[in-house]
């Protein structure tokens, strides 16, 4: 039974178990990709990177929706111009990067793996619930998430490098990645500042000297610093103003039950974790090495938006500091591979991947989808669509919260009028620019957000009556009529 398991070179059994894992997140990344409809902030990101727009004017329309930089708008605004204006483009985009983030990190844990750990590094990003979901939505967070995991890979071949030659392959290519991590996403820095306090302590505590990661730290700093002096003359504070402070129940699980799809699944992530950094301690901080820096990242992600929360405004999101999965993954993959016996050690490996798989088995879509009926999560435009086109009324327009700043019904109505298009659907759309011309009854969409708070659609439209309410996932459907 022991040599059954046992992680050998040629061991067929292994590597096929492996490849069918991958499969899986393959599977589970692309599959129904477009089941659900775009949620709000999809909307804005479809908006955003329409292809008919210049350059300038997409820039213009991100000033005003997002507080997340540009680069990963105008990537997705060229594939559009490449394979059409339509929102799967922007979906497989992501699910496109998120397939490529399995191999990326377990190619990191290679980096330090003197066993076969990678490779239960790679089940369990391939097998990870919060990386699938986000591979499948319009947004910016798992393009960072590979972005961060490469520059994670050349900065540990800068640091290990001999070469006496500054401007190395390794050199410029960290470079890049740690700063278009940063271009698509501000909380990247957190990587780069842990990058520089594990350097810093280094040199201090074993008089460790890098020449040239120092160099590559102060060129991306200095343009960081330059980005950040632009990035906050655009961005809006208003715009994350909805973010609140974690309470005390945050500090039992840090995300976890989130991460990992439920709060059982999430406490076994998290004592793994714990356990594996107790037992394996002296690997930590007897010398510094890349367990120290995985430390370091782990806190950083935490501690920096926390404090700044607690001094400034609210800023820390599950989805904003997920990259940090990458070190929480290596360690436990890693340090579950060190302990002894071997037997106990592969068993347990074995055991937290079946765990894993049974959640996707029982409690997510991802397998559900296969064997028995599944409901969306995000707002059910396609229904609601349909419901108005089988009714006696083809007028319809909508409604979005008063709350926001800026003019969300031209957004509103660029993905309403494509997904018509798509689904071929003859409806009237009543723009609210010419309010003046509302027909005596038609339909109001309330696409609700994400806090839920409730919405008198009466007051909005006067001398209208609502004569017909309909419940839609995310959405509520009112009919007006002005005849009562």
């Amino acid at each position: 039974m022991f040599k059954l398991f046992k992680f050998q070179e040629n061991n067929l059994l292994t590597y096929s178990l492996v490849f069918l894992i991958i499969f899986l997140g393959f599977v589970f990344r692309f599959y129904n990709i477009n089941y659900e409809n775009l949620w709000i902030d999809e909307i804005y990101s479809f908006w955003v990177t329409d292809p008919n727009l210049s350059f300038t004017e997409t820039y213009l329309r991100l000033q005003t929706t997002e507080s997340i930089p540009f680069l990963y708008y105008y990537l997705v605004k060229m594939c559009n111009k490449i394979f059409g204006y339509d929102p799967i483009v922007g979906r497989c985009f992501s699910a496109f990067f998120g397939f490529l983030s399995i191999f990326s990190v377990g190619i990191l844990c290679k980096k330090f793996a003197r066993n076969k750990s990678y490779l239960f590094a790679t089940c369990l990003i391939s097998l990870n619930i919060f990386l699938i979901v986000n591979s499948q939505e319009m947004r910016v967070y798992i393009f960072t998430f590979f972005l961060i995991s490469l520059s994670l890979i050349f900065f540990l071949n800068l640091y290990k490098e001999n070469k006496n030659k500054i401007f190395t392959k390794n050199f410029i290519l960290f470079s890049f990645f740690i700063f278009t991590a940063i271009l698509s996403h501000p909380f990247a820095i957190i990587v780069l500042a842990s990058i520089i306090f594990f350097l810093i302590l280094d040199y201090f505590l074993f008089s460790s000297n890098n020449t040239k990661v120092n160099i590559s730290l102060i060129l991306v700093s200095i343009l960081t610093i330059g980005f950040l002096y632009h990035y906050m003359n655009y961005v809006s504070l208003n715009k994350i103003g909805w973010i609140e402070q974690p309470g005390i129940k945050f500090f039992t699980n840090f995300y976890f039950s989130k991460f990992f799809g439920s709060r059982l699944l999430g406490s076994i992530y998290l004592l793994a974790l714990i356990i594996c950094c107790v037992k394996f301690r002296k690997s930590l901080f007897q010398k510094f090495n890349v367990f120290s820096f995985f430390i370091i990242l782990i806190i950083f992600s935490y501690s920096i938006p926390l404090l700044f929360g607690y001094i400034f405004y609210p800023i820390i999101l599950d989805r904003y500091i997920f990259f940090v999965l990458i070190p929480i993954l290596c360690l436990i993959s890693h340090f579950i591979f060190q302990i002894t016996p071997k037997l106990f050690s592969y068993s347990l490996a074995i055991l937290i991947c079946l765990i894993t798989f049974f959640n996707h088995l029982f409690f997510e879509n991802t397998l559900r989808q296969f064997y028995t009926e599944i409901y969306p999560n995000k707002p059910e435009i396609k229904k609601v669509l349909k419901h108005i086109n089988l009714s006696d009324n083809s007028n319809f327009t909508f409604k979005t919260d008063d709350r926001v700043e800026i003019n969300t019904n031209e957004i509103y109505e660029n993905y309403y009028q494509k997904y018509l298009e798509k689904l071929k659907l003859k409806l009237n759309y009543i723009s609210f620019k010419k309010q003046n011309d509302f027909p005596d009854t038609l339909w109001v969409i309330y696409l609700k957000d994400t806090t839920n708070i409730d919405y008198n659609i009466s007051e909005k439209f006067n001398g209208y009556k609502v004569v017909d309410k309909k419940y839609f996932n995310r959405i509520e459907l009112y009919l007006l009529s002005n005849k009562i």
